[in-house]
């Protein structure tokens, strides 16, 4: 049954729907925009995962990024203007994280002066790391701080913590202590910056910046600016050869 018509001779309908008839063609628009979006990212992503391609043709697939690297704030090994840069996104307490920082301390005594690492953090953990739907790494972000607090005293003491970190297999609390008293380390200044969580605004731009760049666990490392799926040691070595033999940057 339809509803009675105003004295226009206009059924109390139209108006309505005239009103809608914008809406409409704006979702629709908003529709063909968001596939017209999607889908080469979606055809590039299915191009990357074949397996017929090799590692160095998957990441010369991957979107380049502009990677902010801070002198003043990110620990880093090599020359600035090295022909290879690894940025690095890592979590001390992430046993995987640990053979990639090996692989790439090997790729840094292969190709010295030609290959630069910056290293990000990104702890696997909710104490700075608030997003994180569960916990994985409870000492993540406290390793963080220690490390970053041992290079605020000096740039190498980051290193040798980091290192020896990674050394560690079943991270715990009395390896974060133990660690820097191995080390040229002045434990009081030590101690007063971790108890008071210094590093924490650079640990969360980090992970900012990682979110950003669609990291989710660790680690993830890009090779100038793409993102390199495999941190082995081979598939690290074929990626920065090609770069090196003047292959695309």
């Amino acid at each position: 049954m339809s509803r009675p018509k105003d004295s226009s001779g206009t059924s109390e309908e139209e108006p309505f729907l005239l009103t809608m008839l914008p809406f409409a063609g704006l979702g629709a628009l908003l529709l063909v925009a968001a596939i017209w979006h999607y889908l080469p990212r979606a055809e590039n992503q299915r191009a990357i995962q074949d397996p017929s391609l090799s590692i160095v043709e998957r990441w010369e697939r991957q979107e380049r990024r502009d990677i902010p690297i801070d002198p003043t704030r990110d620990f880093s090994l090599g020359a600035e203007d090295a022909t290879v840069t690894i940025v690095v996104f890592s979590d001390f307490q992430c046993p995987y994280c640990a053979e990639a920082a090996k692989a790439v301390s090997e790729l840094l005594k292969d190709h010295e002066g030609d290959v630069r690492l910056v290293f990000k953090n990104f702890p696997l953990d909710v104490a700075c790391n608030e997003r994180m739907e569960q916990q994985l790494h409870a000492l993540a972000c406290q390793a963080a701080f220690t490390a970053r607090c041992a290079g605020r005293q000096r740039e190498e003491l980051f290193w040798e913590v980091h290192d020896a970190l990674f050394d560690v297999r079943g991270l715990t609390i009395q390896d974060l202590h133990r660690v820097p008293m191995e080390l040229d380390v002045a434990i009081d200044a030590l101690n007063a910056c971790v108890s008071a969580r210094t590093p924490l605004a650079n640990v969360k731009e980090d992970i900012a910046l990682g979110r950003d760049l669609g990291v989710r666990g660790t680690p993830v490392l890009f090779v100038n600016g793409k993102k390199l799926a495999d941190y082995r040691n081979a598939a690290l070595q074929r990626v920065v050869e090609h770069l090196l033999e003047g292959g695309a940057q």
